[in-house]
């Protein structure tokens, strides 16, 4: 009998990603994750959330960040440099990555800028860089080279990475999606991209859940400006979306969340 094992997926979407922090506060108490993957933002809540932190921990990290000051813009060097101030993101990067170690299996997305290809980068792997190259949003960010290899965000391919729980033979599989639709202009240019790059596998329908916000969470300039606020409204906004999720499907949730065969279809 094949032992399930289950992967949380979390997407890209800029600060849009506080929702996902809300969500999983609910989701982990009815299921045990296995394995975290997670892509651009999703892989900073998804390194603290394997490394044990507690919905609050992170919350508390989040609302910090939103009290140290704004993202500032500069002109760049380099094209390669991003037009946002690093200073500020980087710390918040180096301070959550050296806090915790994962627990469980955990994987951070990256993008081969130059082969337009999307890495898988182990946690035992991880480096504080990795975490900024999968967040490295191209002409806003810096972009990040590691052993000779220029990396992008992580979410430039796909925001939501889930042919990476089909990779590491995940049995249920939970994704946070808190992407919005992007503009058409972005659309237009990526999507030759994402021809060239061809379809990845994803994992068995059945066996797979995907949570997105029930109404927009705002407008593209809220989900790049740090608003504690607005931070505070978004995980409250997700814990409600995950428990209405939960409430539409209550023979799914039968056992305590140390048991690892709960499945929400």
């Amino acid at each position: 009998m094949q032992t399930q094992k289950t992967a949380l997926v979390l997407s890209g979407g800029g600060l849009f990603g506080a929702w996902q922090i809300g969500a999983w506060s609910v989701l982990r108490e009815h299921f045990h994750f296995d394995a975290v993957i997670g892509a651009s933002i999703g892989s900073l809540n998804g390194w603290a959330i394997a490394g044990g932190a507690t919905p609050e921990d992170l919350a508390a990290r989040w609302l910090e960040a939103a009290t140290t000051g704004q993202v500032r813009l500069r002109f760049p060097r380099s094209p390669l440099d991003g037009c946002v101030e690093f200073t500020q993101i980087e710390g918040f990067i180096r301070t959550l990555y050296e806090a915790y170690q994962p627990k469980v299996e955990y994987y951070a997305i990256v993008t081969d800028i130059l082969r337009l290809k999307p890495c898988t980068i182990d946690g035992a792997h991880v480096q504080w860089r990795h975490l900024a190259a999968s967040c490295a949003l191209l002409g806003a960010l810096p972009q990040q080279r590691i052993d000779r290899v220029l990396y992008t965000d992580g979410g430039f391919l796909g925001a939501l990475p889930l042919w990476a729980a089909r990779q590491c033979h995940a049995t249920r599989v939970i994704g946070l999606n808190v992407m919005p639709r992007m503009p058409w202009p972005i659309r237009a240019v990526l999507k030759p991209l994402r021809s060239v790059r061809g379809r990845q596998p994803k994992p068995d329908p059945n066996c797979l859940t995907v949570l997105s916000p029930n109404q927009p969470l705002g407008t593209w300039k809220q989900a790049c400006v740090w608003d504690k606020p607005t931070i505070e409204k978004w995980i409250h906004t997700g814990r409600q979306d995950a428990e209405q999720a939960l409430s539409l499907h209550p023979t799914s949730v039968a056992r305590p969340s140390n048991q690892k065969s709960n499945i929400l279809d």
